[in-house]
């Protein structure tokens, strides 16, 4: 019995610049989304991400990040 592919864990990408985190999140196997913070500020940095760093999550699967 598969439980399909094994969890790999999500990098840390908070504080890098949106080409940087995208570039780790699509190495390390993860589609991503972009959001704009609500108070965005067009600096182009990861403030957050879904699921944070160090959680366990399955490859292809979709981290947003959240850009200030």
């Amino acid at each position: 019995m598969s439980l399909g592919p094994p969890l790999v864990d999500v990098p840390d990408v908070k504080r890098k610049s949106t080409a940087d985190a995208q570039k780790l999140l699509t190495d390390a196997g993860f589609k991503v989304t972009v959001q704009k913070a609500p108070f965005n500020l067009g600096l182009n940095i990861v403030a957050a991400q879904s699921p944070s760093a160090g959680k366990k999550a399955q490859p292809g699967s979709t981290v947003i990040i959240t850009v200030l």
